[in-house]
């Protein structure tokens, strides 16, 4: 467990971070943080599905050189809590000047508030996570009236927190954990809340068509294949150089779901080499028996 001091010090960091880089005390980041981190922390960024769920990202550093990794096999909002997770990882190496190399599993990284069998390390890149995509200030405003009050309807705070999952991308566990780290919740009602997960759709459909879909994009895996190195365009660009074959060129661009129409290409036609052998007196015919 992480006691109120080291809690507080997190909060502090992920809002520092915020404002070093003019992200808004309360500005919704969400999807953009795969973008941050490979434009803004100048890293690597690598998205890929993996059959596997053992692996849900890792960071390296190597000298200058960073890289995050998020599989995307996981579900689209667990992505973006995972990078911001990975994120933590990467301003540690950098704030130590270290070069580490550490992989995350779904139990590492984990968008609930359950912290039974993690290190130290991955309950504070958890928590750094959670509050870096949902600053405490606008969990606070949002929800402050609902603890103050015994009168309302629980599909209201329902309501609320999907709205505000929709707002800022992350996952429903995320808001959950939220409300009870700041003390805004107590065990039964996070509990209670907790079960509603499953169930989201049916609240969702109380609310327009627009959020109905991006929950249900959030709620599911992407598959997205990207690098920041963009791997096709450098294979495209390797082939014209001459230095891979068609075929392998067309392989490493279906690894990353590209194809050569994509690049204006056709895949070149096998002239036969048309050679007279009658001219060097022997050929497929036997020769005449004396």
């Amino acid at each position: 467990m992480l006691s109120d001091p080291e809690l507080e010090k997190i909060e502090e960091k992920a809002l520092y971070q915020r404002r070093i880089h003019v992200l808004g005390d309360e500005s919704p980041i969400g999807n953009k943080i795969f973008n941050l981190i490979e434009n803004t922390y100048k890293s690597y960024m690598m998205l890929y599905p993996l059959k596997t769920k053992k692996v849900a990202g890792f960071t390296r550093k190597q000298g200058e050189n960073i890289q995050i990794f998020i599989n995307t096999s996981f579900n689209t909002s667990f992505q973006i809590f995972a990078a911001a997770h990975e994120l933590y990882h990467l301003i540690d190496f950098e704030e130590n000047n270290t070069d580490e190399f550490i992989v995350c599993n779904n139990q590492d990284i984990s968008e609930n508030i359950d912290d039974k069998n993690k290190n130290i390390v991955e309950l504070k890149a958890n928590y750094f996570s959670a509050a870096f995509l949902l600053p405490a200030s606008v969990i606070r405003n949002r929800f402050e009236t609902f603890k103050k009050s015994d009168l309302y309807f629980e599909e209201n705070m329902i309501i609320e927190i999907i709205k505000l999952q929709y707002e800022y991308e992350v996952p429903f566990k995320t808001v959950l954990k939220r409300l009870k780290e700041l003390k805004l919740v107590g065990d039964n009602k996070f509990n209670k809340l907790l079960e509603i997960n499953d169930n989201l759709t049916y609240y969702c459909k109380m609310m327009d068509d627009a959020i109905f879909k991006r929950i249900n994009e959030l709620e599911s895996p992407s598959y997205r294949k990207y690098h920041s190195l963009n791997v096709p365009k450098m294979a495209y660009d390797i082939y014209r150089n001459g230095l891979i074959s068609f075929d392998k060129l067309e392989s490493k661009l279906n690894q990353y779901d590209k194809n050569i129409s994509d690049f204006n290409l056709q895949r070149p036609e096998i002239t036969p080499i048309d050679i007279d052998f009658s001219s060097f007196g022997t050929g497929d015919v036997a020769d005449d028996e004396d």
